[in-house]
């Protein structure tokens, strides 16, 4: 889980939700915003999991992977993950490899 300096308020969401730009995936949809700091957020929806049960715990396994590649490769900006249905079978090894593919790094100057 991130920690919660890490994580976004209500507010902050909403307005990275709209100005964000968006990568699409098999699993999710990742929305990114340029930032000093990092954020993140991960949204399961209904769509994706009828059992509130199996959405926590699909929030927990993709909030575990953005939280290794934050401090595994010094993440800077807002993620927004957003869950496909795609990704309620998929496995945790399919996860990580589809969000690493995924994520925007920066660009160095």
């Amino acid at each position: 889980m991130l920690k919660k300096k890490e994580r976004l308020t209500k507010k902050e969401f909403d307005r990275f939700f709209a100005t964000g730009r968006r990568r699409h995936e098999t699993l999710f949809t990742l929305v990114f915003q340029e930032s000093d700091s990092f954020h993140g957020a991960v949204v399961v929806g209904k769509k994706v999991h009828k059992r509130a049960v199996d959405r926590n715990r699909l929030r927990r396994r993709i909030y575990n992977i953005l939280y290794r590649l934050s401090r595994d490769r010094d993440l800077k900006g807002v993620y927004i993950i957003l869950t496909r249905p795609a990704a309620a079978g998929a496995k945790f090894a399919d996860l990580k490899a589809c969000l690493e593919r995924s994520m925007v790094l920066p660009a160095k100057n």
